[in-house]
């Protein structure tokens, strides 16, 4: 092999073992191929790249719905009320009075039992009763409730640290009387943390 030869021969191997001449007709070729034989695929998906570009509906997003639980459940003689609010919406001396530290990232679980028919009594005791958080992975972390006598009778309070747009699931479970039929519910609130 003479010294011309073999440079050329090296530069050949160096650029993949094909000159540029070859590469670029032979990518020509293949791109003509796969035209001829699906020139309406080829056509169909860029007339649908081309209207996805094009931008949605005019009209605004809609407002979500409000919230609508109606923040309680009955069974039996019984009616559990729950409701789930950021400790930042408590005012300074309600928090305070439950030894409360609002966050912005904290929201306070309330549970109480009455009877369904008003008996004079405004609140009764519980049997039995558990709250659990259920996280996104399914993980149950049962809350610590504690119980507060009041006036109008026994509260059950815990708080939940929440996330910015993430659902948080509550589990409660709740017996007036170990005769009662059990009380179950299950809540699902979303926070704006903004």
């Amino acid at each position: 092999m003479s010294p011309a030869g073999a440079g050329q021969a090296g530069l050949s191997w160096a650029a993949g073992n094909s000159g540029p001449g070859p590469a670029k007709s032979l990518q020509k070729g293949l791109v003509a191929s796969v035209l001829r034989r699906w020139p309406g695929s080829i056509a169909l998906a860029v007339t649908c790249l081309l209207g996805a570009s094009c931008g949605g509906s005019p009209e605004p997003v809609p407002v979500a719905p409000p919230y609508t639980d109606p923040g309680f459940a009955e069974a039996g003689d019984y009616r559990l009320h729950y409701a789930l609010t950021m400790t930042s919406d408590l005012p300074s001396e309600i928090a305070g009075s439950y030894g409360i530290v609002p966050r912005r990232n904290l929201a306070l679980l309330t549970i109480t039992l009455t009877p369904r028919v008003s008996t004079g009594a405004t609140r009764v005791g519980a049997s039995e009763i558990e709250a659990t958080a259920v996280t996104l992975t399914g993980e149950w972390n049962l809350l610590a409730l504690a119980r507060h006598d009041e006036a109008g009778g026994p509260s059950w309070l815990a708080t939940v640290t929440v996330r910015h747009r993430v659902p948080v699931t509550i589990d409660i479970r709740a017996r007036a009387t170990a005769a009662s039929p059990e009380i179950h519910v299950r809540l699902t609130r979303e926070f704006r943390l903004e």
